[in-house]
C-alpha cells in the first residue's frame, strides 16, 4: 500500500453534521492536508473542510462522513497521509513510524515492544507492551531514548521497572 504517516487521531464528534475533533501529531500545520486515510482499513476520505480549534487540534470534515452517527464510528481511528502525495514528509521519521519498535535496556537486552502513544500536548505518553502485560511511561529523553542505528528505544532497566505504569 502506500507510504503512510499517521497525522492523528479522531477523538470525538463535533456537531450532527458529521464533524469531527482530529488531535494534530504533527508539529505541522494540518490545514494544507486535501486527502487522507482513516482507520485501519485506510478508507480514502477527502477533506471538505477544516478549522484548528484550541490545543493544536482541528475541527474536520470529510466526504465520507455524511451524519454524527457515521462520524461516531471514526472515533479513536487514526488518520493518515500517503507520503508521495507530500513530499516533505517522505524522508522523516514521526513517532508514528516507530509502532512495533523493540525496548531494550542498555546491554541490548529486550524489554518489550512499542504497542501505542498518546500525545496530550504538554507530554507524550509511550504504551510498551511485554508479554502480556502493557505499560505506559513519559516519553522524556532522560527516560527513553530512539535509536537509529539500532531502530530501537534504549531505556535503563531499573527505571523502567520504577516508572512504569
Amino acid at each position: 500500500m502506500q507510504n503512510l504517516l499517521e497525522i492523528g487521531k479522531i477523538v470525538r464528534t463535533h456537531g450532527v453534521k458529521g464533524g469531527v475533533k482530529v488531535i494534530n501529531y504533527l508539529d505541522d500545520d494540518l490545514s494544507k492536508f486535501n486527502h487522507v486515510y482513516i482507520g485501519e482499513n485506510k478508507k480514502s476520505a477527502k477533506i471538505k473542510s477544516i478549522s484548528p480549534l484550541n490545543g493544536g487540534a482541528y475541527l474536520m470534515m470529510f466526504d465520507v462522513i455524511k451524519d454524527i452517527d457515521s462520524a461516531e464510528k471514526l472515533k479513536n481511528k487514526s488518520v493518515y497521509i500517503d507520503r508521495e502525495e507530500y513530499s516533505e514528509y517522505k524522508d522523516k521519521i514521526y513517532l508514528s513510524d516507530l509502532i512495533n519498535v523493540t525496548v531494550k535496556n542498555e546491554n541490548g537486552k529486550e524489554l518489550g515492544v512499542l504497542v501505542d502513544f498518546d500525545d496530550y500536548g504538554a507530554s507524550v505518553i509511550l504504551t510498551i507492551r511485554s508479554g502480556a502485560v502493557s505499560y505506559t511511561i513519559p516519553y522524556v529523553d532522560d527516560i527513553i531514548k530512539y535509536d537509529a542505528s539500532q531502530n530501537a528505544f534504549i531505556i535503563n532497566e531499573q527505571t523502567f521497572k520504577d516508572i512504569r505504569v
